[in-house]
């Protein structure tokens, strides 16, 4: 098993069994941050300070944009009490980090962060809070914020990158070969 997936193991387990003990809903509370928090140390215990601060890059980006599709979508929860359903933020916390693992050092290391961000996803709809579509655009939100900011841990061949000013929006490709 490689590292990152023994902590993200280890994390899920010490973390939410306690959690569950109270129910579903408190340990997606404890995981929504534990999971970015988690793998920012995995970072810096590999050495890695750039990988974490794109994470972290990614991680307020991710915030924001979420805080923003909230004032403007005004997406009523399934259980009626506010109109602030998408995306949902824990998902989206919690994505942040599966998502930012996955551009930094591929699938193999990140599928664990994603079952556990999957999980804190199914706590919000299980709570009622939020609808599957809430949590897919959670997804979204933090794939794209992390695959703007954080490079591959390698280096990579091509990078795709967008360019916003007042008077335009471009795309900037990069290749090496």
């Amino acid at each position: 098993m490689r590292p990152s997936a023994a902590v993200a193991g280890a994390t899920f387990a010490l973390l939410a069994a306690p959690a569950v003990a109270f129910d579903h809903t408190r340990a997606g509370d404890v995981l929504e941050n534990a999971l970015p928090a988690g793998a920012a140390a995995m970072e810096l215990w590999r050495g890695d300070r750039d990988g974490a601060l794109q994470l972290g890059g990614a991680f307020v980006v991710t915030l924001l944009a979420t805080r923003v599709l909230k004032s403007e979508v005004h997406a009523r929860r399934p259980d009626g009490s506010s109109s602030d359903a998408f995306p949902s933020g824990h998902a989206a916390r919690a994505f942040s980090a599966a998502t930012s693992m996955h551009r930094r050092h591929g699938w193999a290391e990140a599928w664990p962060w994603y079952a556990a961000a999957g999980y804190v996803g199914w706590t919000r709809v299980h709570a009622d809070r939020h609808r599957w579509g809430d949590v897919a655009g959670s997804l979204l939100v933090a794939g794209a914020a992390s695959w703007w900011l954080v490079e591959p841990a390698g280096g990579s061949d091509v990078a795709v990158r967008p360019s916003l000013a007042p008077d335009r929006v471009a795309i900037e490709l990069q290749a090496r070969w």
